[in-house]
């Protein structure tokens, strides 16, 4: 990344207010999104802009680049602020914002049950229709349509003393039970086990101890509103 060259069509982008210094924030968060902020500052009075960085995005985004390359390393950062003056000088600074890096966890944690729900759902489809277990027929156009296998579902997620994951896939069609026997991807085992692992530790001031993990699918999207009727945590 050419910093040189980010500040300069910053500079030349942004000249929607005189200024005595432009202050440029990246602020990253752990599944490497960020929000690109940019203040005018003059007379000790700031001005944020609203204009969309689109026409620049493709200089804005190497700094995106760059963090992705550095965030395993002990160069990592999740917040940058270049402050340009108005005489096209400028300063740049790059740290780990630990508060930011915690609230991140906890922001994730919160919506796991949502990531791991719609895996499942995703994970069954693929897992059914590969092993011919799907009702199918064929649409207005002749082809061939594959049709849902059940209305809801519950999924039991157990992690043992031994840190492995030991699960139950159920799933219900018109009032009738049947238990699933599908294979888990190992991204999605990694992920319930990374789960487990950062709510038991380092969310363990606002997470209470759990090991086993109840989803109530909906075959749909878990209604943030309503998520205590859908996802359970519970100690065993």
């Amino acid at each position: 990344m050419d910093i040189n060259h980010l500040v300069s069509e910053i500079k030349n982008y942004y000249k929607e207010f005189e200024y005595d210094k432009l202050i440029v924030d990246y602020i990253f968060t752990l599944q490497s999104s960020y929000n690109f902020i940019v203040q005018y500052e003059k007379d000790n009075r700031y001005v944020e802009s609203l204009v969309s960085n689109k026409p620049i995005r493709s200089v804005v985004r190497e700094m995106a680049e760059r963090y992705e390359e550095l965030k395993d390393s002990k160069q990592k950062f999740n917040h940058v602020r270049i402050e340009i003056n108005s005489d096209g000088t400028f300063s740049d600074k790059y740290w780990w914002d630990m508060g930011k890096e915690h609230q991140d966890l906890f922001d994730y944690a919160n919506v796991f049950f949502q990531w791991a729900n719609d895996r499942m759902m995703s994970m069954i489809f693929e897992f059914e229709k590969d092993n011919n277990l799907l009702p199918t027929q064929y649409d207005n156009d002749d082809e061939l349509e594959y049709l849902s296998s059940w209305d809801s579902g519950v999924f039991t997620f157990h992690i043992n003393d031994k840190s492995k994951l030991k699960y139950k896939i159920v799933l219900t069609k018109d009032g009738v039970e049947r238990v699933l026997e599908i294979p888990l991807k190992d991204y999605f085992i990694e992920g319930i086990l990374e789960h487990h692992k950062i709510t038991n530790t380092e969310l363990s001031d606002e997470w209470k101890p759990w090991n086993t993990l109840i989803i109530k699918s909906p075959h749909n999207s878990i209604p943030y509103d309503k998520v205590d009727e859908f996802v359970s945590y519970i100690l065993e």
